[in-house]
């Protein structure tokens, strides 16, 4: 009976919120990208994510190696940091490592969420000030990007004639996946916290 009582401890004290998100944040940057823009059909296409960007203009890929090496750095520091949510998930079940499970969980859980909301608000002033740019600057268009999901139109007037060009903005299921696992981040966080404490 002893004995079924200390496996319902240990099971009691592994971090399975944790686990998941850990887990979850090491798949991230291979998930692919979390929102896309699409200006006319199919004429300018960008996919972006914290972790890479594919954009083409005419079906021509357009890339930059500096911005590879960066989204490379923040792909390994993603991973880094799941590898650590899921070391110290699980190593909440170990009296003599509670303390160095409690920092693990600590220092990487909720790291993901700042990553989350710190891309959505760069492509929030992105398209505020894509928005304010043709009226400050006196360009002879107008433009009304959606925030962040929708569809528009960029639409300017040369020499009498009219132009229209469809805009598209939506996340992917790749983004949705990342707000969950931010979201198991946080849970195991608080979990964390209230095992370390009891």
């Amino acid at each position: 009976m002893l004995e079924e009582s200390q496996k319902s401890d240990l099971l009691y004290r592994v971090n399975w919120p944790g686990i998941i998100a850990g887990l979850f944040t090491i798949a991230l940057p291979f998930l692919g990208m979390w929102w896309q823009f699409e200006l006319g059909t199919g004429a300018v296409v960008m996919a972006l994510s914290p972790f890479g960007v594919e954009s083409s203009i005419f079906g021509e890929s357009v890339s930059s190696p500096l911005f590879l090496w960066i989204t490379l750095g923040l792909k390994l520091a993603v991973v880094y940091l799941g590898v650590l949510l899921l070391t110290g998930s699980v190593l909440s079940v170990s009296n003599s490592h509670t303390a160095t499970a409690e920092l693990f969980v600590r220092f990487s859980a909720r790291k993901l969420s700042w990553l989350v909301v710190a891309f959505v608000a760069g492509l929030l002033i992105f398209i505020v000030l894509a928005n304010q740019l043709p009226e400050m600057v006196g360009l002879p268009f107008q433009l009304e990007l959606p925030y962040l999901i929708g569809t528009s139109t960029l639409s300017a007037g040369v020499e009498g004639m009219h132009l229209t060009i469809p805009i598209v903005m939506n996340f992917t299921q790749a983004f949705g996946i990342a707000v969950v696992t931010a979201a198991l981040g946080i849970v195991a966080w608080l979990y964390q916290k209230k095992t370390f404490i009891s």
